[in-house]
């Protein structure tokens, strides 16, 4: 094979035409919706704080797997990793959930900005905060001028907006080749849609190849920039004396370490439908892992290098935040579970080789990360909006994780009708192939997962 040599990319193209989202994904996908719904509808019943936090619980989780989804798949472009190539197009599905989510923030931030306890408007318990400085030393006095609402509103629209747009004018790029090729394949049997991608396939590979290429940079620090105000503005600023430089660093790449758990979940799930037995094989499970595994050891890293400093120190306004999650009774249990569901667990069995190639226990560790990261967003966010002597478990068990299923439910469905419409594969990667020089030896007595 020659280094310019592509893989038979003819039967994933040939599968295009007639694909339909599953019956099963559209019932599970709507039940799920409905659960959504009606536990919102409960919740703001019971508790509208605690219904606003599970919302924002599922809000900045879905946020994560959209945004982690683009950069993934910027990532992939820049480094010329062959090996993420089959996982490329879920990745960007992903993010062609942007503009929605962009809308759900939208409603969420007018209809629920009394969430943050330093809105004068506020309907969390306690509330307002005073965010003025307590000495006369201070001469300028920026919590004030940063947290106002309108201003608020606004930067988080704006930031998430310019994420979504750079990421659509990307996926575009990515995507109009493909359509391409297969429309130059398929002829009348392709959708309509398919002419989008031109005539000429070498000229649209060559330019999407370019664009992707000189935008993906920014479009990685766009996600490093949007993803770390998120974490400042949406999750942070609900305790608003509380404040760690770390923060932010420490959500975005936890949000990425989210996505790519997520797609792996999904893609070995739907391998069948997409076409895709024959590109998601052990190795790229393997891999995945193994970056999985990396970010496992930054996730703990970062969160103690946070602890750490903080609790040396041991301010008041800085230990505040750490003992209410780690020292109440009705927080601490969830504390312990995050740490051994996000770090404990993964660390130790990631360390499997074999687990990494065996397509549904892979998909349990990865689920059983996902439901880790949930909790610990839950933790990070509820005990700023709910101040109970004692845990909500009702509240917990129908609203926030009725909410969260129902996001899920809605993301979910939503990627998989959009792989319906479009290549689900890379079909015209440069990339996509194996490097002839690349070289696997295995032991012949090795056992083969």
């Amino acid at each position: 094979m020659s280094a310019h040599a592509q893989p038979d990319v003819n039967s994933a193209i040939d599968a295009i035409p007639g694909r339909t989202m599953p019956m099963p994904v559209a019932a599970i996908g709507g039940a799920a919706m409905v659960i959504g719904l009606l536990s919102f509808g409960f919740g703001m019943t019971q508790d509208r704080a605690w219904t606003g936090g599970a919302v924002l619980v599922g809000l900045v989780y879905c946020l994560a797997l959209a945004m982690g989804g683009v950069a993934f798949s910027v990532i992939a472009t820049l480094t010329w990793a062959r090996w993420s190539r089959p996982l490329k197009r879920v990745a960007e599905a992903f993010g062609l959930m942007l503009p929605a989510l962009w809308v759900v923030l939208l409603v969420f931030l007018v209809l629920f900005s009394g969430l943050w306890p330093w809105n004068p408007s506020t309907f969390v318990a306690g509330g307002p905060v005073d965010i003025h400085p307590h000495s006369a030393a201070v001469l300028f006095a920026s919590k004030p001028v940063w947290l106002t609402p309108g201003f608020f509103i606004a930067r988080q629209l704006f930031g998430v907006g310019v994420m979504t747009v750079l990421s659509l004018v990307y996926i575009r790029a990515s995507i109009l080749p493909d359509l391409a090729m297969a429309k130059a394949r398929l002829g009348d049997r392709a959708p309509g849609f398919y002419s989008m991608g031109g005539t000429d396939v070498a000229k649209a590979v060559e330019y999407g190849q370019n664009l992707q290429s000189n935008l993906g940079p920014f479009l990685g620090w766009t996600y490093a920039l949007v993803m770390s105000l998120v974490a400042f503005d949406l999750i942070m600023s609900l305790s608003p004396l509380w404040y760690s430089n770390m923060f932010g660093g420490w959500i975005f790449c936890s949000s990425f370490w989210l996505c790519m758990q997520a797609i792996g979940v999904y893609t070995l799930t739907m391998r069948d439908w997409l076409g895709l037995k024959g590109w998601v094989v052990p190795k790229t499970t393997h891999d995945l892992g193994m970056l999985l595994m990396a970010f496992t050891m930054a996730w703990a890293y970062m969160m103690f290098a946070q602890l750490l400093p903080i609790w040396y120190a041991n301010m008041p306004e800085e230990t505040e935040f750490l003992l209410v999650r780690t020292y109440l009774p009705q927080w601490a249990w969830l504390a312990r579970i995050v740490a051994v569901l996000c770090f404990v667990m993964p660390f130790t069995t990631l360390a499997s080789r074999g687990i990494k190639k065996m397509r549904w226990p892979f998909v349990a560790l990865l689920s059983v990360m996902m439901v880790g990261v949930f909790l610990e967003r839950t933790l990070l966010i509820m005990p700023s909006v709910y101040k109970g002597d004692t845990f909500p478990t009702v509240l917990f068990a129908v609203v926030s994780v009725g909410i969260w299923i129902g996001f899920l439910g809605f993301f979910f469905t939503s990627v998989t009708f959009i792989l319906s419409k479009i290549p689900p594969l890379v079909i015209s990667d440069p990339k996509l192939g194996t490097h002839p020089w690349d070289v696997h030896v295995h032991a012949e007595s090795a056992p083969h997962h």
